[in-house]
């Protein structure tokens, strides 16, 4: 059940990611466009716009990153370790990240709050709440990323630990 989730999450996930990249390249060369040829009808916000979708897109990838043991790891160290130490870093390393993933979350929402206290805006003519467009994206980032260990981990994965799965040095 829980692979199941998993991969309509990753299948959705991907969509999403790919349609927001794509409304933001979409707006932006529209923008651009539209400078060259009609400078005096040129929109203002088309590369702030272009920007909040690439945010958006970036944090939400961060949970597809970990369902596909695609984060940055540290494997020419890890390959000199013993398989018992290797476990034990994988571990140690799932739950410090873990942790970071939980303080950023934290962090994050209080930015979110705090720019809407503040009512930030962008300085476009759109004048977008910056809370909304920027700071919100962190702290959902970071909740994706916690939901998808959890389920990882109830399904019997190893999230942020395929360090332990380097063959031995020669053994």
């Amino acid at each position: 059940m829980i692979t199941r989730i998993l991969s309509i999450w990753s299948r959705l996930e991907t969509i999403l990611i790919g349609v927001l990249l794509l409304i933001a390249l979409a707006i932006f060369l529209f923008g651009g466009a539209l400078r060259l040829v009609s400078p005096t009808n040129a929109i203002d916000w088309a590369t702030e716009v272009s920007i909040y979708f690439i945010i958006w897109a970036t944090v939400l990838a961060g949970a597809a990153i970990v369902q596909d043991n695609r984060h940055l790891q540290t494997e020419v160290f890890v390959q000199m370790l013993s398989p018992g130490t290797r476990k034990i870093m994988a571990w140690a390393m799932t739950i410090l990240s873990i942790g970071f993933c939980a303080v950023i979350l934290v962090y994050g929402w209080q930015a979110y709050e705090f720019a809407n206290l503040l009512d930030e805006r962008s300085g476009s003519s759109l004048r977008t709440p910056q809370g909304f467009a920027v700071f919100l994206a962190l702290p959902v980032g970071m909740a994706l990323i916690l939901i998808r260990v959890t389920l990882m981990l109830l399904n019997g994965q190893r999230p942020f630990s395929h360090q332990s799965e380097i063959p031995d040095r020669g053994e």
